[in-house]
């Protein structure tokens, strides 16, 4: 769990440090690179740590992993200059995916395929902790001890949970299993993540969505992927294997982690700029806002997982929460233009209570579904599609926001932008009608959120197991040919 808590703190706590930062380094057209450069490692990453568990063991991993994150720490801390730092934060990021993975993994390895789901439970107050503090720690360590600290402090956490965590995992954990990692297919999808990301990231900020570049970027992943696709059919141990997305479990189960988080995430990521420039609200006022969302996805996810973990049933609590979910983001989008701060933070708590169950649970359908050889590699993957769900949709989603905004003559964009942009417009001072206007198209995104939920359900629902397996190992071939 202290793992699993290193890796996803690391993805907020550095936000609150990030003018100082700046100022200390100088180069304020590669602030956004600080935060970005970990998520884009960590996408690029995941499928390929999953895989190499599963090969070579959780154990080796964790010290692999917690090896290059403490050290991308060690560097972040010695940063000199902002590329410096840039490079350190993607070897980070490149650690703090395989600490999550290999924690997701080793409690699939050690629990029981029901008792899973109680973890699952248990993994996601943990994300709700370090959304939480995570922005609270960095601005406190920044301001006693300097932006420095915020990297410095990962080391004697760090240690610690290697620590706990080795004899743990010589105890339970298998050592791996036979085959080997294909290197050019991990080459090949690192390339076409990296250059997919890129295009999004840049879209709409440093190039128009239709210059060359950005489209050159998309053309060029897309070609990348499809001999990464093409490859995956043709060796005997692929990094992605092509049977998750036919399976009759693991497939669906990939498309509604992509679709739930893609959306739920998306909204949560935006939100803040609902709150600073449709209210006027500060930073610090939208960041308080968005705790109803974490606590009630952290209560529910807790308790599906508890129900399903006793009853072996998956689908109750979860088919009980997307409701929910889809009938808050629908009012949310009917009442857009006149919601206040404390409605539409409760009604993202409720999209966040709804959400909940589905967060916890998805993952360890797949699991639940995949033979023990493979657990790391169908980890990997769904941590995959929902990064690629929530980069894909933000982005989709801020365009939209920015689109509107410029045919009501509100702030200037591409032919689309991204969040980045929307902090820019947090800066202008906006009149009470403009701020109206920009509420009203935000009715979009909450309306395409509760459509895409709404689309998650029935994919969901058409999963024909219905109960958590009790066995360890489960009739792969016979549920993909269902």
């Amino acid at each position: 769990m202290l793992a699993l808590f290193l890796g996803a703190i690391e993805q907020t706590v550095v936000a609150t440090a990030l003018p100082a930062i700046v100022g200390d380094l100088q180069r304020f057209d590669l602030m956004g690179w600080a935060v970005s450069a970990y998520l884009l490692a960590s996408a690029a990453a995941t499928p390929v740590i999953g895989k190499l568990g599963d090969l070579h063991g959780r154990r080796i991993m964790l010290l692999v992993c917690m090896g290059g994150f403490l050290l991308g720490s060690v560097l972040c801390a010695l940063a000199s200059s902002m590329p410096m730092l840039v490079a350190a934060r993607a070897l980070q990021g490149v650690g703090g995916a395989g600490l999550i993975i290999v924690a997701q993994a080793a409690v699939a390895e050690i629990a029981g395929p029901r008792d899973r789901s109680r973890f699952a439970g248990y993994f996601a107050i943990v994300w709700a902790v370090a959304g939480l503090i995570g922005p609270l720690l960095g601005g406190a360590l920044t301001d006693w001890l300097g932006w420095r600290a915020i990297f410095w402090i990962n080391l004697p956490i760090g240690l610690l949970a290697l620590a706990i965590a080795w004899p743990g995992l010589r105890a339970f954990v298998a050592a791996g299993h036979s085959g080997r990692i294909d290197y050019l297919s991990t080459l090949l999808f690192a390339i076409a993540t990296t250059a997919f990301l890129f295009a999004l990231t840049w879209g709409g900020v440093r190039y128009a969505w239709t210059s060359s570049q950005v489209l050159g970027l998309f053309a060029f992943a897309a070609v990348v992927g499809f001999a990464f696709a093409l490859r995956q059919t043709r060796v005997a141990d692929p990094v992605l294997p092509p049977m998750f997305l036919r399976h009759a479990v693991i497939g669906p189960a990939l498309l509604v982690g992509l679709l739930t988080y893609g959306f739920y995430i998306a909204v949560a990521v935006l939100m803040p700029a609902y709150y600073q420039i449709g209210l006027g609200l500060s930073a610090s006022h939208a960041g308080v806002l968005l705790i109803p969302a974490l606590v009630g996805g952290a209560i529910s996810a807790l308790l599906g997982g508890r129900h399903a973990a006793r009853s072996g049933d998956f689908k109750g609590p979860v088919l009980l929460g997307f409701p929910i979910a889809i009938a808050a983001l629908f009012a949310m989008g009917l009442f857009a233009e006149q919601l206040t701060a404390l409605s539409a933070s409760l009604l993202l708590g409720a999209v966040g209570f709804g959400i909940g169950p589905s967060t916890a649970i998805i993952n360890v359908v797949a699991q639940n579904a995949a033979p023990a050889r493979q657990l790391g590699s169908v980890t990997g993957a769904m941590a995959f599609v929902r990064t690629l769900g929530t980069a894909v949709v933000a982005t989709a989603g801020s365009a939209l926001i920015l689109l509107r905004l410029a045919q009501a003559g509100i702030g200037t964009a591409h032919d689309g932008a991204s969040a980045r942009s929307l902090s820019e417009l947090a800066a202008q001072a906006l009149s009470p009608s403009a701020r109206e206007l920009f509420r009203a198209a935000f009715g979009g995104l909450f309306y395409a959120a509760a459509a895409g939920l709404l689309l998650a359900a029935i994919v969901f629902m058409s999963i024909r197991s219905r109960h958590l397996r009790v066995s360890t190992e489960p009739e792969l071939a016979a549920a993909a040919e269902a």
